[in-house]
């Protein structure tokens, strides 16, 4: 994968990387970040960790933060993903937010800068990128994961968004692990913006059971799937009820033009 030239414009650029307890994993990621063309400054937000990750942030970086802007926030509760990346993406002023996985694996800085690249587009900018992995994981629930990454591109953590169209996104911070849906459903499915999707070969994440072991890992995976199908429910019920209330408002309106002729 080729270094982008010539791409970098007066738009800022800013990596955010939501983080839980991915000591072991984050200082890789932040390596390959901080060597990318086309990222102005990043930004970890440890959302209320109880291992090292902030520590190993700190070291990654230490010494890069005259060349590249790094911001640690060490959040004393856990607010969940969703509220993660608002708090990040509310510390920036950059016009373009990259948010990251915080326990990549295989991420290198071409990557970074190629889901990057096309939001920087002088002529045909995209509005959101997102990041979808190569080959699966090996094992049957790494294959099957691997899949659906690659079917549902709507789960994928790796995606890059217009600021401003980012805090357009309604109850992100209640969302969870709701959000990449949520993100999704809105920018490609509601409001239809160009979205591009970026092959990022070589670079996969550990399964939760991996990481936190078989039986705590299924349970967190069916917490994080309850959430997913809980945003989608509830936003249903909203746009229902506004989509009501707007029939309402126009029933009243026209009766009211009516009863003045």
């Amino acid at each position: 994968m080729d270094t982008p030239t010539g791409l970098k414009s007066s738009q800022q650029t800013a990596v955010i990387l939501p983080a839980f307890n991915e000591a072991g994993r984050i200082g890789d990621v932040l390596r390959a970040v901080s060597a990318a063309t086309l990222v102005d400054e990043i930004i970890v937000v440890c959302d209320g960790c109880s291992d090292e990750t902030a520590e190993e942030a700190r070291q990654a970086m230490d010494g890069l933060e005259e060349k590249l802007p790094f911001t640690l926030y060490d959040l004393e509760k856990n607010i969940g993903k969703g509220g993660a990346m608002a708090y990040g993406a509310h510390r920036t002023d950059a016009d373009i937010l990259l948010f990251l996985d915080a326990d990549l694996i295989g991420l290198q800085q071409a990557h970074v800068d190629a889901l990057l690249e096309p939001m920087l587009e002088p002529n045909d900018p995209a509005d959101m990128t997102l990041g979808l992995f190569g080959a699966p994981r090996g094992g049957a629930l790494g294959w099957w994961l691997g899949i659906c990454h690659r079917v549902a591109a709507s789960l994928t953590g790796q995606r890059a968004i217009r600021r401003d169209v980012f805090f357009s996104i309604p109850e992100l911070t209640c969302s969870r692990f709701g959000v990449e849906v949520a993100i999704t459903h809105y920018v490609q499915s509601v409001w239809k913006l160009r979205v591009e999707n970026v092959r990022i070969n070589g670079v996969t994440h550990p399964i939760k059971e991996e990481k936190i072991g078989v039986f705590k890992g299924f349970r967190h995976r069916l917490n994080m799937y309850g959430e997913i199908v809980s945003y989608l429910v509830t936003d249903n019920i909203r746009n229902r009820a506004s989509a009501q209330r707007r029939d309402q408002n126009l029933q009243i309106r026209e009766r009211l033009s009516a009863s003045d002729e």
